[in-house]
């Protein structure tokens, strides 16, 4: 799993440089200059752009593989590693952009730890893992290629609304696909319009520029977040249970 772990921790090629290669600044004055906070926020953003489409191409193989069980938490870390790249871009200090940036690594880490658990408890096969992960690339590419969008969205302000949205109406579909299921999501509605008041919140932020009320609101939603994917898992695996148990009693 070597390789997997590369992939997830050292960026592509064409995306730029490494941020590693960033010179390190003699004083203070220096590390936030305009010019060098721009070049951080830049290549964060090529680095995390690379990330998520290749945490994309993983959390596909294993949703397959695992038949839905075995993307919880590795969902949760790609939540968790987009808000903070996300959030990047209203940062003003190289502290608090490099504080992220090492926060993104352990993120990354933590993600190819447990998509290692998941390869090992579903059997999965690390040729087929990353044909998926190429495929969503390619995938990916083709999008942003036909899309009048920046592909590199993280590097702008706007981005960690732009995200907020993106989640909002992914939890809408899921919401959707669940009611037609027969799952009862009062509880997991509740979550998420908790997590949707807090819009305001970001939009005030990024309105003042300010990325101290930003990470702040980032924290409510990190905990609403964890509390949605979570209860959803449980709803399904109770599904799972259920629609078993009436197979077994119509065989009666």
């Amino acid at each position: 799993m070597a390789l997997v772990l590369l992939m997830l921790v050292v960026p592509l090629v064409s995306a730029v440089v490494d941020v590693d290669s960033i010179p390190k600044s003699t004083g203070p004055r220096d590390a936030d200059r305009p010019e060098t906070i721009a070049l951080l926020k830049t290549q964060i953003a090529y680095v995390a752009n690379d990330q998520n489409t290749r945490m994309d191409g993983v959390i596909r193989y294993i949703d397959r593989i695992s038949n839905g069980n075995g993307t919880v938490n590795l969902q949760q870390i790609q939540d968790d590693y987009l808000v903070i790249a996300s959030s990047v871009p209203l940062m003003i200090t190289s502290a608090e952009i490099l504080k992220a940036r090492d926060d993104l690594r352990d993120l990354a880490r933590a993600f190819s730890d447990e998509n290692k658990a998941q390869m090992g408890l579903y059997n999965g096969n690390n040729t087929m893992m990353v044909a998926t992960i190429r495929a969503t690339a390619n995938a990916t590419a083709v999008a942003q290629s036909n899309s009048t969008n920046n592909a590199l969205w993280l590097r702008n302000e706007s981005a960690r609304l732009l995200l907020f949205n993106r989640e909002s109406a992914d939890r809408m579909r899921i919401m959707s696909d669940m009611g037609k299921q027969g799952v009862n999501i009062t509880r997991i509605k509740n979550i998420s319009q908790q997590i949707d008041a807090q819009r305001s919140n970001i939009q005030g932020a990024l309105t003042n520029k300010s990325s101290v009320a930003l990470q702040s609101t980032n924290a409510v939603i990190k905990s609403l977040n964890r509390q949605f994917r979570q209860d959803v898992a449980d709803s399904r695996a109770a599904l799972v249970i259920e629609m078993k148990l009436n197979a077994m009693m119509a065989m009666k």
